[in-house]
C-alpha cells in the first residue's frame, strides 16, 4: 500500500477542520471540491484515509463514521465545547476531544452497563469528576478487529 500524500493529510486536516465546525464531518464530494477535485477523487481519498485508519468509514460505504477522536453519529458521550456538540466513541474520547480541541468541556455521558448518566468536564486541562472507572475490555491493539462494537 502506497504512502499518503501531502494532499491526503490536507483532505484529513480538512475534514476534521470541518467536522468540529459543522458538527458533523464532510461528505467526500465536499471534500473533493474544497481542493478542486472530482467526486471519484474524493471518494479514493475517503478509501485511503481508511485504509490507513486516520478515519473509519461506515462499512461499504464512503461515509465518515469516526475521525477519533469524533463520532458521526450520536452515542454516548455527549461533549459540549466551544459552543458545539460533538459525540465522542467512547469514555477514553470524550476526554480527547477538548485535549484535541486544547478547550475545555463538559462531557453528558450515559453508562452503557446500567443506564445511568453522568456528567464530567475538562478545566484548564485537568478532569473534573466525581470519581468513576473507566474499563477497556480488550487491549488497543484488537480494537480495529470491530472498531464500531469495541
Amino acid at each position: 500500500m502506497a504512502a499518503l500524500t501531502e494532499q491526503d493529510w490536507q483532505i484529513q486536516l480538512f475534514i476534521y477542520n470541518f467536522f468540529v465546525e459543522n458538527e458533523r464531518p464532510p461528505t467526500y464530494q465536499e471534500a473533493a471540491a474544497a481542493f478542486g477535485l472530482g467526486d471519484e477523487d474524493g471518494r479514493e481519498t475517503y478509501q485511503r484515509l481508511n485504509d490507513f485508519h486516520t478515519i473509519f468509514l461506515d462499512p461499504g460505504t464512503s461515509n465518515i463514521r469516526i475521525a477519533n477522536p469524533l463520532s458521526a453519529i450520536p452515542t454516548n458521550y455527549l461533549v459540549k465545547i466551544n459552543g458545539k456538540r460533538l459525540w465522542a466513541n467512547c469514555a477514553w474520547d470524550s476526554l480527547g476531544i477538548p485535549a484535541m480541541l486544547g478547550a475545555d468541556a463538559t462531557i453528558e455521558a450515559t453508562l452503557p452497563l446500567s443506564g445511568e448518566r453522568v456528567t464530567y468536564a475538562v478545566r484548564d486541562g485537568a478532569l473534573i469528576a466525581d470519581g468513576g472507572l473507566v474499563h477497556f475490555p480488550l487491549p488497543f491493539t484488537q480494537w480495529y478487529d470491530d472498531l464500531i462494537y469495541t
